[in-house]
């Protein structure tokens, strides 16, 4: 029971993890998204439909209804820096409420229209919703392909590869992503990650 207690607790320590850095993730896209329109010039900066967008993205943040506000952003303003990061806030909104289908359906719009930018969070999204659908196999699958292509997001995608295989019954190689999580990313997690690698040691 006591075991059963701490494994909760553990699996409760890692989706808080995974919600806290999903913002971090999301912050980060910003910067670099106002990054990339400085280096394309000033003139793009200070294009008309720009900056008409980004003033539309301040007020719906601040909108009482900000999921219609940030809709109309990401409808009206397509090209725009202002839409992608209103389309990565509804993403993130319908993560937190556990709305996959709609989640997904927003990926395949942010795939066709920033496949550049993001090609990395959108895997990682992919990921998300398949894990989410139970498809333990296509997201393990699909993480590895994460690693690959967005590194930078090592320190959530080695814990989400350990949790997919151990899922599957692969525990060496839940062992093996544990493992590397704990030499590459020491953290405050790190105690939570040892638990649960000691449980693993003795399954084969």
């Amino acid at each position: 029971m006591e075991n059963e207690d701490k494994l909760l607790s553990f699996h409760e320590k890692l989706t808080a993890f995974f919600d806290r850095n999903l913002r971090v993730i999301l912050l980060s896209i910003f910067a670099l998204i106002g990054i990339g329109i400085i280096w394309g010039g000033i003139t793009y900066y200070n294009s008309k439909k720009e900056k008409r967008a980004a003033l539309k993205l301040m007020e719906a943040v601040k909108s009482p209804n900000i999921v219609k506000a940030l809709k109309e952003v990401k409808d009206k303003y397509k090209g725009t820096s202002a839409a992608l990061q209103a389309s990565l806030l509804l993403w993130n909104y319908y993560f937190q409420e556990k709305e996959y289908a709609k989640m997904q359906d927003l990926l395949k719009e942010l795939k066709s229209e920033y496949p550049a930018e993001i090609k990395g969070v959108i895997l990682y999204g992919e990921a998300k919703v398949l894990e989410n659908q139970n498809k333990w196999k296509e997201s393990l699958k699909t993480y590895k392909e994460v690693i690959k292509k967005e590194p930078e997001l090592n320190f959530l995608t080695y814990l989400d590869i350990a949790r997919a295989a151990e899922k599957i019954g692969n525990f060496a190689l839940a062992k093996k992503y544990y493992k590397k999580y704990l030499k590459e990313f020491p953290s405050e997690e790190a105690g939570l990650v040892e638990y649960k690698l000691s449980q693993l040691i003795v399954k084969k």
